[in-house]
């Protein structure tokens, strides 16, 4: 058991949601002598599911038999509570997590209002981290105590782990409103962060009665659907120039006589394959991947079934029929570049119908300002008189932590904007060869929609309008300034550290988060735990590097160029592949899911075809459910200890 008073630990995990919970019991199933600690900025764990942030309607995209761990059925917490085909509501989430962390024992081990500023590399062979951690109120982005109070220091705690999981993910800090006079709107101004957390206060104001949402994503979805489901008259706005509205399919779909369940279809085998992928070979079925993408004729049949399934969302939707207010939501591009940006249709009951009834109306432009209680466009329009809004225009995508030295960013793969110019240098010869390979191996990646120059800037508090005289001082450079994206091996663990003692979780978005999450939860234990030897290369044309000359690797047969390049070839994949997504900041897929789960198996020396005993069972025998994946733990323990 943890002593809550000691400073030191083996392994520290920052984030209490799912993705940390299943890295601490898979860590602590392999190694239960283990002294580890969660930390979390939350009021309780969960991290999205999070008790505090659940917001009224909130429900996951899947239904029961998708969302759980392999290890503990989800229907013993939400049996009679959600019906055969419903989505699964959040208040239901969150109480599988505890059950979940009760089964496994680590509800001792979660230090909760504790936010991690810092994150020191420790010098020496050894590595190892220093932590400074600070207390909250529970609200990921203010601390207790303000900069300027004296009590800081008092208040800080130092802790040290000799290996750091960082599992915070990419929905934990807001987007700061950085809108020209937000400083100056009259009415409540939020974001969807503050949203979820207020919901039912904000939606019972009787004095709330036309509010805007700001934001295309599926989160202005759900939010214009609170507001319209309580009659309260919403404009939704969705900048003109931006990526626009998302994709949303219902959770079937009809294919000729068949009603199709959409979730599991993209971790069917077969359907994988007409996505570009890079690291798609992965599955097996790199003879066929390469006629797909490499003919001509290949590549018309991955375009044909492209057109078809967003054709088929669009036309079951409605969007093109529902009449002209509802045709505005149509997306800008066509399916496949979106990624995780094909969500679904969860609601109680169409959303379109108050579009239709002009509870909801939709306007498509771009905003001037915010002037007393309106929003102003770039066209000289301007809104009514607004009594709320909220902008649900997106989450910071680093880690919120603070690593220090910023001379080790480049090797730890984080964002940043401290590269040197030697660092810079490196990593722009390793992108403009991968750029080359990616569009030689997928020509028709050269065809997608181009991506916008600020798709990799992060704001800060202090750089929005009226935070600070430095802001004032240098506008553009404080909100301008372009991280680099999240360069990590396999989306994972620093590309260019001589020590194995830090992984990142949850950097991703994928329509497979839980079982995506149980297995890099393995694959991160092996990795920290030096059980990992890489087997799978994207490439055979790994580039020199001056970066990779200064390290040495026993990386499996890799080594460290591999490591370099292929972490090159995995990150600018999805600024070609995504680029209506994110996938010029961190890596996020839809189809690629299963070839990723399968990539990360074969790391693990574990069998990847899990469907019947053959090519063909492997096709043609359904989706892959957590069910295909059960004991997975055990298996790799049972074969390193036949190893040994």
């Amino acid at each position: 058991m943890p002593n809550m008073q000691q400073s030191h630990y083996d392994v520290i995990i920052v984030g209490s949601g799912l993705q940390g919970l299943v890295a601490a019991k898979t860590y602590l199933a392999l190694s239960p002598d283990t002294s580890l600690l969660i930390l979390d900025s939350n009021l309780t764990i969960g991290g999205v599911w999070a008790k505090e942030n659940i917001y009224p309607g909130l429900k996951t995209n899947n239904q029961v038999g998708t969302f759980e761990f392999t290890d503990f059925d989800i229907q013993e917490v939400c049996r009679g509570k959600v019906a055969k085909g419903e989505h699964i509501r959040g208040e239901v989430v969150y109480n599988y997590l505890v059950k979940y962390a009760e089964k496994h024992d680590l509800i001792r081990r979660v230090r909760l209002r504790s936010k991690v500023t810092t994150a020191e590399h420790l010098p020496g062979h050894e590595g190892g981290w220093r932590l400074t951690v600070i207390p909250t109120d529970g609200d990921t982005r203010i601390p207790k105590v303000t900069q300027g109070d004296s009590r800081r220091n008092q208040d800080k705690t130092i802790l040290t782990a000799s290996k750091l999981m960082v599992a915070t993910g990419l929905t934990s800090t807001p987007m700061p409103i950085s809108l020209p006079g937000a400083s100056n709107f009259s009415p409540p101004l939020m974001t969807f962060h503050d949203f979820r957390r207020a919901g039912t206060q904000v939606l019972d104001d009787p004095e709330i009665q036309h509010v805007v949402v700001y934001g295309g994503a599926k989160s202005a979805y759900d939010t214009v659907y609170a507001f319209a489901s309580r009659a309260k008259k919403v404009t939704w706005i969705i900048r003109g120039s931006g990526h626009g509205p998302v994709y949303m399919a219902p959770s079937h779909i009809q294919a000729g006589p068949m009603k199709l369940w959409l979730e599991p279809l993209v971790t069917t085998r077969l359907l994988t394959l007409f996505s570009p992928c890079i690291w798609g070979e992965s599955d097996g079925f790199g003879s066929i991947r390469r006629w797909l993408h490499g003919t001509k004729f290949g590549r018309f049949i991955v375009k044909t079934f492209w057109e078809k399934l967003g054709g088929d969302v669009v036309t079951q939707t409605g969007l093109t029929s529902k009449g002209a207010e509802v045709k505005k939501l149509l997306p800008k591009e066509e399916a496949m570049w979106y990624a995780t940006g094909l969500s679904i249709l969860n609601y109680g009951q169409d959303i379109h119908r108050y579009l239709m009834d002009g509870t909801v109306s939709v306007i498509r432009r771009d905003i001037e300002r915010l002037e007393g209680r309106k929003f102003i466009f770039t066209t000289g329009e301007e809104t009514e008189d607004l009594d709320a809004a909220v902008c649900s225009t997106g989450w910071r995508w680093d880690s919120g932590i603070d690593f220090l030295p910023k001379s080790e960013h480049a090797d730890l793969g984080i964002p940043s904007v401290d590269y040197t110019k030697s660092q810079k240098e490196t990593w722009d010869e390793l992108e403009k060869r991968a750029d080359k390979e990616i569009l030689e191996r997928f020509p028709m990646l050269a065809d997608g929609p181009g991506i916008e120059k600020d798709d990799r800037v992060i704001p800060k508090p202090e750089d929005v309008e009226g935070s600070s005289e430095k802001a004032k001082a240098e506008p553009d450079k404080q909100k301008r300034e372009e991280h680099t994206p999240w360069r990590l091996f396999r989306g994972m663990a620093p590309p260019a550290s001589s020590q194995r003692d830090l992984v990142f979780l949850g950097m991703m978005l994928s329509l497979q988060t839980v079982l995506r999450s149980e297995m890099a939860a393995l694959w991160a234990y092996a990795y920290l735990n030096n059980g990992l030897q890489p087997q799978i290369q994207l490439s055979d044309r790994p580039p020199s590097s001056s970066m990779a000359t200064e390290k040495t690797s026993s990386d499996g047969p890799l080594g460290m160029q591999g490591w370099l390049y292929d972490t090159a070839l995995f990150s600018r994949f999805g600024r070609w592949r995504y680029p209506m997504g994110y996938g010029a900041r961190f890596p996020d897929f839809v189809f690629d899911g299963l070839p990723y789960l399968d990539m990360m198996l074969k790391d693990l020396g574990l069998k990847t075809w899990r469907k019947g005993r053959s090519w063909f069972g492997e096709l043609f025998s359904g989706p892959y459910l957590p069910g295909d994946y059960k004991g997975l733990v055990e298996e790799w323990r049972d074969l390193n200890r036949k190893r040994k």
